[in-house]
């Protein structure tokens, strides 16, 4: 019942944007496997472990996950997070009643819901226990009575049918591909390239004292473009930075959002998607704004558009945030644009809504 029950909650668990740690990926489920999950949601990283409370000693176990959380906040940085949230789930009562049973079976009981939350820097750790013979969760009552959904999906996974008993790398194979959800690639080199692009080019105009008359020669405006046919304007102008605070500032939203868009869609999509919205949002500005435009934020607002889209398409899986935050953010600094002076939000708007158009054509024709 056990195996059946774990491989069960670790198919939901896939399915909702958790991977298995690699130390656990591989071998057949059996009655004392363990196993860990973890999920990036920035800035929280959540742990699952779950174990057989028949089978293993929680004891040992505490011990094991007390130095295996201890790695992790080491390593956070890795993760892009700040907090961990680990919850180990023991699961018990499915064996036949016996007299010894009752007796470890009540022990382990006392064991896990006299655990109380202790709230460590930057890491809970929390403990369930879940009885498959009463369909019930019990915890101490310091603990979480629910950590995103997992409570459901736990009890959800106690309704099994007998299968046959599947390692977790097919149990995490199958599951990726009924989600559909994968990363592209595991470097980010485009970014970096476009990142030090910009610097290179801000640097050189500071060094040869052309930072006022390079918004001149290559920032997006009206007349420079349609009536003297300077039509490069329309890609130079986001590669042309005001001062220093304007590069920073572009430079971080461009590393964090480039970074996701290069991993979720690769860099021949990315690169296309930066430069359709580097048009668009030069295109938009020219036909609505007097002044010159420069700056990198119109395709940043295509990339941030890009992960929205998709992250929508794919059930809002797990892109390294949260996404009503993500949501949130975009909303905020289109609106924000607004209202501030010496901000370009015809650009922004220009070039969130044509990278979340090419971005959504990309990925309708990606099979």
């Amino acid at each position: 019942m056990y195996t059946s029950i774990l491989q069960n909650f670790v198919k939901n668990l896939i399915e909702n944007e958790f991977s298995i740690a690699p130390a656990f990926h591989m071998g057949v489920i059996e009655e004392d496997s363990i196993v860990i999950l973890l999920k990036q949601e920035s800035p929280i990283l959540y742990v699952v472990s779950v174990v057989n409370s028949e089978k293993t000693d929680l004891q040992n176990h505490e011990i094991f996950m007390n130095e295996y959380l201890q790695h992790l906040q080491k390593n956070l940085s890795l993760y892009y997070c700040s907090t961990i949230i680990a919850l180990t789930l023991a699961i018990g009562e499915y064996l036949e009643e016996n007299t010894e049973n009752k007796f470890d079976t009540a022990q382990t009981i006392e064991f896990v819901t006299k655990k109380e939350m202790i709230p460590e820097e930057n890491c809970y750790h929390a403990w369930w226990y879940l009885s498959e013979k009463r369909n019930l969760i019990e915890m101490e009552k310091s603990q979480p009575k629910n950590i995103l959904h997992l409570k459901q999906i736990a009890l959800e996974s106690l309704q099994y049918t007998k299968q046959n008993s599947y390692s977790f790398y097919e149990i995490a194979a199958k599951a990726k591909q009924k989600s559909g959800f994968d990363l592209k690639s595991s470097n980010i080199l485009l970014t970096w390239n476009l990142l030090c692009i910009n610097c290179f080019i801000f640097c050189v105009c500071i060094l040869l004292g052309m930072k006022q008359s390079s918004i001149m020669l290559f920032g997006a405006e009206y007349q420079a473009i349609f009536d003297m046919h300077e039509y490069y304007r329309i890609i130079t102008y986001a590669f042309i930075h005001t001062n220093v605070i304007h590069l920073i500032q572009n430079g971080v939203y461009l590393y964090f959002f480039g970074m996701h868009t290069e991993l979720l869609y690769g860099k021949i999509d990315m690169t296309i998607i930066y430069f359709f919205a580097i048009i668009g949002s030069s295109i938009l500005s020219i036909l609505c704004n007097d002044a010159v435009s420069v700056g990198a934020s119109g395709a940043i607002f295509g990339l941030i558009g890009a992960v929205l889209v998709y992250s929508y398409k794919n059930g809002k899986k797990s892109i390294g945030m949260n996404y009503m935050t993500l949501l949130l953010l975009v909303a905020l600094s289109l609106i924000v644009g607004v209202f501030q002076p010496n901000i370009d939000y015809f650009g922004h708007f220009g070039g969130f809504i044509t990278g979340s158009l090419v971005a959504w054509i990309l990925l309708k024709n990606t099979k």
